[in-house]
C-alpha cells in the first residue's frame, strides 16, 4: 500500500508540488490504516516530500528544455538576441548622431554665400 501511495504522490507531484503538510497528512492516513508504523511516519513523510520536490525539479527541467527546443525550431529571437540588437542599434544611432553633428558644424563654417544672378534673357 505504501508503494502505491508513493507512486500516486510522485505522479501527482508533476502537476502540483506536494507540500510538507500534504505529505504528513498522507502518512498520517497510512498510519491510521495500519500500513505504516508510527516509528516510520516522520521519515516516510520526509522521504515523500523530498521525492516530490526532486520530481518537480526534474519535470521543470524537462519542460524548460522542450520549450527552448520548440522556440529554436520556430526561429524566434531569444531575449539575448534582442538585447544584442538593441545595443547595436543604440551604438549605430550614436555614431550617426556624431557624424551628423560634425557635418552640420563644418558646413556652417565653410559654407559660401551664393548670390543670385539675373539671367540676361529676361
Amino acid at each position: 500500500m505504501l508503494d502505491e501511495v508513493r507512486r500516486l504522490a510522485l505522479f501527482g507531484s508533476g502537476v502540483a508540488e506536494l507540500t510538507r503538510h500534504q505529505a504528513e497528512q498522507i502518512i498520517k492516513d497510512l498510519v491510521k490504516a495500519g500500513d505504516v508504523r508510527r516509528q516510520q511516519a516522520s521519515s516516510a513523510a520526509r522521504d515523500l516530500y523530498d521525492r516530490s520536490r526532486e520530481n518537480r525539479k526534474q519535470l521543470t527541467n524537462i519542460i524548460r528544455v522542450e520549450i527552448e527546443n520548440q522556440v529554436q525550431n520556430l526561429g524566434l529571437a531569444s531575449k539575448r538576441d534582442v538585447e544584442r540588437l538593441e545595443r547595436r542599434v543604440a551604438r549605430l544611432e550614436a555614431e550617426r548622431k556624431k557624424t551628423t553633428t560634425k557635418r552640420s558644424t563644418s558646413k556652417k563654417s565653410t559654407a559660401k554665400k551664393t548670390t543670385s544672378r539675373r539671367s540676361s534673357t529676361s
